[in-house]
């Protein structure tokens, strides 16, 4: 007897958990009419810390190995490539920006006057990354790809963060044709990543620069 009691009180404290956990996920994404557009509504809830958000581009560009450098000859902990670290003044700009030779030269900004000297300092990658993102939020704004910021497409939101880490991985021409598909996952880089990964993983972190979350996002679809 004391058994069958035991179980039916499992079975009680787990549809409870349930329940409680299926109320907190529709408090957390439920769907409404907004005029004439469903829109999704968030809960409330803190988004993940600034430098979480680097934490986490590390890892998922190099495990955090800031001697990192792969096969196209990116660079570091964040995987820099030649055309972002000219745009960032560590590097001159030679005849060809995007095919990762550093041709024109290291300037010696912050001290880095060549490629093992930029491998060689966490500390200047990790300024390097906060400046990047700065600056890749200021091309998705020139572009006019912020406006998309908290809206839907596909089955992602399209946070600031996440699409920073779509506009690290491919760039705001990436970005865009991310946008305008409907959220591909068909989009990849040349190891085969998708962008949409970048963009679901990355996605709810603080940036200070960019749009805060609304109480209702429009759908794009």
């Amino acid at each position: 007897m004391l058994n069958i009691v035991r179980r039916a009180a499992a079975i009680s404290a787990a549809l409870l958990s349930s329940f409680v956990s299926a109320q907190a996920q529709d408090k957390a994404t439920s769907w409404a009419q907004f005029g004439d557009r469903e829109v999704v509504v968030l809960a409330a809830s803190e988004p993940k810390p600034y430098d979480a958000f680097l934490a986490e581009l590390r890892h998922m560009e190099s495990r955090g190995n800031y001697r990192a450098v792969n096969t196209l000859n990116f660079l570091g902990a964040y995987q820099f490539g030649e055309a972002a670290l000219i745009d960032l003044g560590y590097v001159r700009r030679d005849r060809n920006i995007s095919d990762n030779n550093f041709g024109g030269g290291f300037t010696g900004k912050d001290g880095i006057r060549s490629v093992n000297d930029f491998l060689n300092n966490p500390r200047v990658q990790d300024k390097a990354a906060r400046n990047w993102v700065k600056l890749m939020w200021h091309y998705i704004e020139s572009e006019g790809l912020h406006r998309y910021a908290w809206t839907r497409t596909g089955d992602v939101v399209l946070t600031p963060s996440g699409m920073l880490g779509a506009t690290h991985l491919l760039g705001t021409g990436g970005l865009r044709k991310f946008i305008k598909s409907g959220g591909s996952r068909k989009i990849v880089d040349p190891y085969g990543t998708p962008i949409y990964r970048y963009v679901r993983t990355l996605a709810g972190y603080e940036i200070p620069f960019a749009p805060k979350r609304p109480a209702k996002l429009a759908s794009l679809n």
